[in-house]
C-alpha cells in the first residue's frame, strides 16, 4: 500500500485548532491552552483561507518518507516558495507589520511542529527554517517624575472629572502593582492580605497561574479606600480595556504630557513613522495604555533600586524570562544622566583609580 506523499493543509489546521480547544493538546506546563491563543489560531487560518485562494491551488503538508535527497529538495523547495508567497500575500495585500507577520509566522511553526512531534507525521523538519521577523520598539512609560506628579499633585486632581479622577486612580494603582489588566480588573476583596507587617495583595495570575504577592504603599491604599464600592466583591471600578484606554489618554493629556513621540513600525525591516488620521505625528499621550501600568510599574522599581529579583516575584516573571526585559524601559533621560554623572567622576578632584580596578600610572 502507497503511502500518501501529502495531505491537505487547512483541514489539519482546523484539527489542530480543535485539539487546542477542547485541551486534548496542552501547554509544556500542562494547562490548557489559553482562549487568548486559540483566538490567534483562528485568526491565521483565516489568513491562510484567504491566502489560499490567492496561491490558486490547495496548499500541502509535504511528507517526507525516507526521502532521498531529490525529494528533500522538492520539498524544501515548495515549502520555500509558499514562505515566499505567504509573505509576500501578507505585507501586500494585507499591508501588515513585521509584529503581526512575526506572530502570523510563529503560529504556523507551532502548528507544522505539533504534526511533527505530537502526531508523527513525516513532515521533515523545514518548518524549523521559517523565519519570524521581529519589531523592536521602545514603548512610552511614565517617569518617576512623572508618576509622583500624578500620585501627589493635588491642584492637579481637583481639575479633573469625576470619571477622569477615577480613571487616575486606577491607572496610578496599576503603576504601582504592575499587573496586566485583566488581573487588575479582577481583583476582589478577598486578594486583600492584612498583616502586621504590611497590607499586600495576594493573586494569582491568569496568563502564567503565578501567585504574587504586592506590598501595597500607604497611597495605593487610600486610592482603595476611595474607589471602594458598596456591594460589590471588586477592588477596582471594572472599566473595559477600550474604553481605559481612550480615558487615560484624556488624562495624560490633561497632565499637559503632550509633547511630540513619534510612533514607529517596522515592514520587512524598514522603519516607517505612523501618522495619526489627519497626519500629524504621534504625541506622547497617543501612546499610552492599560499595558503602559505594568511597564511602568517594573521599570519604576529597577530605576528605585529594587533588586531584579524582587521585581520578578512581583511581577510574575519566571527567572531567565526573555518576556521581562520587553516590559523594562529605561528612558534616555535617565540613561544620559547616567552617562554625564559617569563622565563628570572621571574628572572629579576625588577621583579614584581603584574604584574601577585600576592602579593611578600617574604617579
Amino acid at each position: 500500500m502507497n503511502k500518501p506523499s501529502s495531505i491537505p493543509l487547512l483541514p489539519e489546521f482546523r484539527k489542530f485548532i480543535l485539539a487546542s480547544r477542547t485541551g486534548r493538546r496542552l501547554m509544556p506546563s500542562g494547562r490548557k491552552i489559553r482562549k487568548s491563543t486559540i483566538a490567534n489560531y483562528e485568526t491565521t487560518f483565516i489568513l491562510l483561507s484567504r491566502f489560499e485562494k490567492r496561491f490558486g491551488e490547495p496548499l500541502q503538508i509535504q511528507f517526507v518518507h525516507r526521502a532521498s535527497l531529490r525529494q528533500s529538495d522538492q520539498v524544501r523547495h515548495y515549502w520555500q516558495q509558499v514562505y515566499k508567497k505567504f509573505l509576500d500575500f501578507l505585507y501586500q495585500q494585507r499591508n501588515v507589520y513585521d509584529n503581526y507577520a512575526g506572530s502570523v509566522l510563529k503560529v504556523l511553526k507551532t502548528f507544522l511542529r505539533y504534526l511533527s512531534l505530537y502526531r508523527n507525521l513525516p513532515t521533515g523538519d523545514f518548518y524549523k527554517t521559517i523565519h519570524v521577523p521581529r519589531e523592536s520598539f521602545i514603548p512610552a512609560i511614565l517617569s518617576p517624575e512623572q508618576l509622583r506628579y500624578l500620585i501627589a499633585d493635588e491642584e492637579f486632581a481637583g481639575t479633573l472629572s469625576p470619571t477622569l479622577r477615577r480613571i487616575k486612580d486606577v491607572f496610578v494603582f496599576g503603576c504601582t502593582v504592575g499587573l496586566r489588566y485583566q488581573d487588575l480588573m479582577n481583583l476582589k476583596k478577598t486578594n486583600l492580605q492584612v498583616s502586621p507587617a504590611a497590607v499586600s495583595l495576594i493573586q494569582h495570575t491568569k496568563k502564567t497561574g503565578t501567585e504574587v504577592c504586592i506590598p501595597l504603599p500607604a497611597y495605593a491604599i487610600s486610592i482603595l479606600g476611595r474607589l471602594k464600592k458598596r456591594g460589590s466583591v471588586y477592588l477596582l471600578p471594572r472599566v473595559a480595556g477600550s474604553n481605559f484606554n481612550m480615558q487615560v489618554k484624556k488624562l495624560i493629556r490633561a497632565a499637559g504630557w503632550d509633547y511630540y513621540w513619534p510612533k514607529y513600525r517596522q515592514r520587512r525591516g524598514e522603519q516607517i513613522e505612523i501618522r495619526t488620521r489627519e497626519g500629524e505625528p504621534y504625541r506622547f499621550y497617543d501612546h499610552i495604555t492599560a499595558h503602559t501600568m505594568r511597564r511602568t510599574a517594573i521599570t519604576t522599581l529597577l530605576l528605585l533600586g529594587v533588586d531584579e529579583n524582587t521585581v520578578r516575584r512581583i511581577s510574575g516573571h519566571a527567572p531567565g524570562s526573555k518576556e521581562f526585559y520587553r516590559y523594562v524601559v529605561i528612558s534616555q533621560d535617565f540613561l544620559t544622566k547616567k552617562i554625564l554623572d559617569a563622565y563628570a567622576r572621571l574628572l572629579s578632584p576625588d577621583w579614584d583609580p581603584a574604584l574601577c580596578g585600576l592602579k593611578d600610572k600617574t604617579s
